[in-house]
């Protein structure tokens, strides 16, 4: 049984999240798993627990609201919802849960930054993506559910490495039909060639029963070539590897509030490999 573990705070942020991850994974052999945390930072442990009863009271009067809204939105759901309130930060919860609850995916909202072309992830996402192993999807607020049939991978040399875990890349393209389009962008074009055939190569093990490709570009900045590239090629999802030392370590680890220049209506899917 599948379990997608889904943070909300019941914002319309959060709801948009949990009906892109429901419009896309829904099936009978899964469950979607609603977490809600109350947190004070730097407060005595006596203190927060007093809140206990109250917030989690509250929470589950949300959580009865959004699942109504759910069941309305969704009149033949096959998943099952469930819902879980702890006492802590997000993201040290979450992490809790992936490893006690066997998580396989985790799915949360992002707020866009002004600007149509700027992404911005907030701290609470980033610490998400650098804490958390398992996959994680970024649905942006002015996301909508759009079948994933042309899959943007930004990819690199980080293929090669043993314990990179492609699953949720191809689940997600054999379910619908997509062709994952690989982009491989080096900064000087040095051993550009080389790098690619062994790209391209571990692109037709890994994706061996999925429609895919590989095109490469040479351009100093990453962020503008992948930029260009989605203007020419609209794409429906964004899939990349996140791991010291790579492209996306390189967009985004710097800075927890990195701006990222990618539409702020496509989501992202962001995989691991082990550090």
């Amino acid at each position: 049984m599948k379990k997608i573990l889904i943070p909300t705070d019941f914002s319309e942020n959060a709801k948009k999240a949990a009906d892109y991850g429901i419009s896309l994974f829904d099936s009978e052999e899964c469950i979607f798993v609603f977490l809600n945390t109350f947190y004070i930072p730097y407060s005595a442990g006596e203190i927060s627990y007093s809140y206990d009863g109250l917030t989690k009271e509250n929470s589950e009067k949300l959580f009865e609201k959004e699942k109504e809204r759910i069941q309305e939105q969704f009149p033949n759901l096959k998943a099952q919802l469930k819902f879980e309130f702890e006492i802590g930060d997000i993201v040290g919860v979450a992490n809790s849960f992936v490893a006690r609850e066997n998580i396989d995916y985790i799915i949360m909202g992002t707020k866009g930054a002004s600007g149509l072309n700027e992404f911005l992830v907030g701290s609470r996402t980033a610490s998400m993506i650098k804490e958390v192993e398992c996959p994680l999807i970024i649905v942006p607020e002015k996301a909508s559910f759009k079948k994933p049939e042309k899959i943007l991978f930004t990819t690199d040399k980080e293929l090669q490495k043993e314990d990179l875990n492609l699953d949720i890349l191809v689940e997600i393209a054999k379910k619908y039909d997509s062709r994952v389009h690989g982009y491989y962008v080096s900064k000087s074009g040095e051993n550009m060639n080389v790098e690619a055939t062994f790209i391209k190569y571990d692109l037709d093990i890994k994706l061996v029963d999925v429609k895919h490709d590989l095109e490469v570009n040479i351009n100093s900045d990453p962020v503008d070539a992948i930029e260009s590239y989605m203007k020419k090629y609209p794409v429906d999802l964004i899939a990349m590897i996140s791991t010291r030392g790579n492209l996306f370590h390189e967009l985004f680890h710097t800075s927890v509030t990195k701006k990222i220049a990618m539409h702020t209506d496509i989501p992202m899917l962001i995989m691991h490999t082990k550090v």
